[in-house]
Order: structure tokens, then sequence, then C-alpha cells
């Protein structure tokens, strides 16, 4: 991939994740024009690292690319809105900082400390993850269990932070790991190194899964801002994050469509079948995200105190 390609793409990630996140939250704590740009900033500066100090720019499918770069991006993304932002958490129905068993960690040191133990983690078990992987990356089942773990680890910290609040739900517990298998099955074609699928898988299933939150769910508030007042005056920025969210599905949609019929020009293979799919489930999501009417006042929700631990 050239740099020029390197670089669309990640703006066409950043952009996905700014959208979303903006349509979503906006109608409560105001269009946020530093957060809509740091998430795009964020993107780009992940894909620049990526290219400049791994292989993975050149040895990497676009798909996968993408999704690796998205899976970095929410990632720092939320270790900044758990470990080190400081904001006031009674503005969320359910806190953004980390917490135990639904008390937020408030000192500094402590959630510093904690921060830097789960990012150390995160990079501990890619290069074990890297060391134990076969030379032919093993069997498909293996394969496709070790791209579906970034999805089951999406699910832990989810629940770790909402089960206090709004109590366990399996459904929502088991969606990432489903839709993450889901995303390592098409993936497959492209990758079977370990670490590049399950970041990929990972950063592909919250890309699915936020976009369903946010446009097909009937308007449903963002459980942070559940029973939280509404702001009105956004509307023209909603409808300009809805256009940009249903042209970024429009140009994934392009992007696979071409890289299908160059493909198939060789051979019908798995990869084509792959590309296919994506290029007809983009299309479709592009449509109903334009089509996507916006969504009723949010019903207020008794919210669980809880305590914080200094």
């Amino acid at each position: 991939m050239s740099t020029t390609y390197v670089v669309m793409l990640a703006l066409l990630t950043g952009t996905h994740a700014a959208t979303w996140g903006a349509y979503k939250d906006s109608p409560f704590e105001g269009f946020k024009p530093v957060s809509f740009a740091r998430t795009i900033v964020l993107a780009v500066l992940a894909a620049a690292v990526l290219a400049t100090t791994t292989d993975l720019e050149t040895s990497m499918a676009p798909l996968v690319f993408v999704g690796v770069i998205y899976a970095v991006e929410r990632l720092a993304t939320e270790l900044w809105k758990s470990f080190i932002r400081e904001d006031d958490q009674d503005a969320y129905a359910i806190p953004m900082r980390i917490a135990v068993l639904g008390r937020t960690v408030d000192g500094r040191g402590p959630r510093y400390l904690m921060g830097v133990v789960i990012f150390v983690a995160v990079v501990v078990m890619a290069f074990v993850a890297d060391a134990l992987q076969p030379d032919n990356g093993g069997s498909l089942l293996l394969l496709v269990l070790v791209g579906g773990i970034g999805g089951w680890l999406t699910a832990v910290g989810g629940a770790w932070k909402d089960a206090p609040v709004e109590g366990f739900s399996g459904w929502k517990f088991l969606r990432s790991p489903v839709v993450a298998t889901a995303w390592t099955i098409m993936l497959l074609p492209f990758t079977q190194d370990w670490v590049s699928l399950t970041f990929a898988a990972a950063g592909l299933s919250v890309l699915s899964i936020e976009t369903y939150k946010t446009f097909f769910t009937g308007g449903r508030p963002p459980g942070k801002f559940d029973g939280k007042p509404m702001r009105p005056g956004v509307d023209v920025q909603r409808h300009r994050c809805q256009v940009l969210h249903s042209g970024v599905y429009m140009c994934l949609a392009l992007v696979a469509g071409m890289a299908a019929l160059f493909a198939l020009v060789d051979a019908l293979s798995a990869s084509v079948v792959s590309l296919v799919v994506l290029t007809v489930v983009s299309a479709t999501i592009s449509v109903r995200v334009a089509r996507s009417p916006s969504g009723p006042a949010p019903a207020a929700r008794r919210k669980v105190v809880t305590d914080a631990i200094a």
C-alpha cells in the first residue's frame, strides 16, 4: 500500500468512529469539534505508527489494516477516558472512569497504575501470541478461536463497566465475541497472523456493533446518558454525521467491490467471496444509515449511585 492509500484508509476509519460518536453523544453534551477531530487524528497516528515501525503496511490486506487501526484507535480512546481524563462523572449515568465493582477510582496514582498495567498486559499478550503461533497459523478451528479473543476481551471490559449500573446482560456480553468470530471468518482469506487477526476482528466488531447501536435501535440513548436531559440545536451536526457515516460504508462497498472484480480475473477464491459479501453488506448498511430517522427523546431511568475509591 502506498502512503496515500494508508492515509486514506486511516481517514475513513477515523471518520467512521468520529461520526457515530458525535451522532450519539451530541444530543446530551453538544457537538465537540475537538473530540471529533481527536478520533480522526488518533486513527491517522495509529496508521502512521504501524506503517513506519512494522511491515504491516506492506504485508497486510487493506481490510485487515482498517480493523487493526480501528482497534488501536478505540483502545487508545478507552485508555484515555478510563484512566487519564479528568471530568465530572456525575454527567454520566454510567461512569466512564475505571471502576471496581461500580466504585470509581478517583485517585490519580492508583488509576494511572491500573492503566499502565492493562496497557502492558495487552502488549505482553501480543508478544506471547506471536511467539506461540505455529508457522502455518494452526488449524482452522484454532484460528477462529484465536480471532474471537478480542471480542471476548471487549465483552469483559464492557461488562466490567456497565454491569454494576445496568445489571449483567447475557446478550450484550455474547454480542462482541459472536461478531468478532464472524469477522474472523471473513478475514481468514487475508491473514492467518494471530495478532493481526485478533486486533482486526476486534476492531471490525466494534465498527459493526456501534453502527447498529447508533442507527438501528430506534434512537435508544447511549447507556452512559440514559435519563439525562437532551440539548437542543445539534440537528444539523447530527445530520452531517449521519451522511458522512453512510458515505464511509459506501466507500467501503466501492473499494471492496473493485477489489473483488480484480481478484475474480484470476480465479474464484475465498477472498473473492469475502469481498463480495463485504460489498453487499456495506452497501446495504450505507443505505439504511442514510434512511435512519432521528430517534425519540430518551426515557428517564433510575440511576445507581456509585462511590469513589480515593
